[in-house]
């Protein structure tokens, strides 16, 4: 079986980058403002990078980086600017 590392660095950050990707979705069909779409959009394209490579080093003999996280990381602080704004809007 995988050891605690795989589900740390790899599944856990995968199920929380979806949840991103999801809720930026979500927000931006509700208000559908310009930026919102441009900001999901660049969630959007970081997400499937930082998936790719947690899949490369999840399921591959890859040397490890913490570059998806970051990206993960940029996408919770997008997000919580799009949330800001759609508070801002109602």
């Amino acid at each position: 079986m995988y050891d605690i590392e795989f589900y740390l660095y790899g599944i856990i950050p995968m199920i929380v980058g979806i949840l991103i990707i999801w809720k930026s979705i979500q927000i931006s069909s509700k208000r559908r403002l310009v930026i919102s779409w441009a900001i999901t959009f660049i969630i959007a394209i970081s997400f499937a990078f930082a998936e790719y490579m947690l899949f490369l080093i999840s399921f591959t003999e890859s040397w490890p980086t913490y570059l998806p996280h970051i990206l993960l990381a940029l996408n919770l602080i997008l997000l919580g600017i799009q949330l800001l704004l759609k508070n801002r809007k109602d």
